[in-house]
């Protein structure tokens, strides 16, 4: 297969496993009003922009260093943001 056709497919891939976590992170948070929901929230969301950003323009890690430092840190707030929730969670049902 072409090698660009791979690049768009894998990053379809992303960018849709993205959106499926905001949408169930969603549902969650309009359930619950959790602001650990809506930390998780805001942070897929920012780390799924950073991949369409790489993806438009792969050339924006040259003029904008700092998505290098953004992404990984939207991912350790999406865990906070979820771990959170569960702890919560957990000690309401006890």
């Amino acid at each position: 297969m072409d090698n660009h056709i791979m690049l768009l497919l894998n990053a379809m891939a992303s960018v849709l496993s993205g959106a499926m976590i905001i949408a169930a992170l969603l549902l969650l948070w309009r359930k619950s009003n959790s602001e650990w929901l809506l930390l998780a929230l805001v942070a897929e969301s920012g780390s799924v922009l950073c991949r369409i950003a790489l993806f438009v323009v792969p050339t924006v890690l040259n003029t904008k260093p700092i998505l290098l430092l953004i992404w990984p840190v939207t991912g350790v707030l999406l865990a906070v943001g979820l771990l959170g929730y569960a702890v919560v969670e957990s000690n309401r049902s006890r």
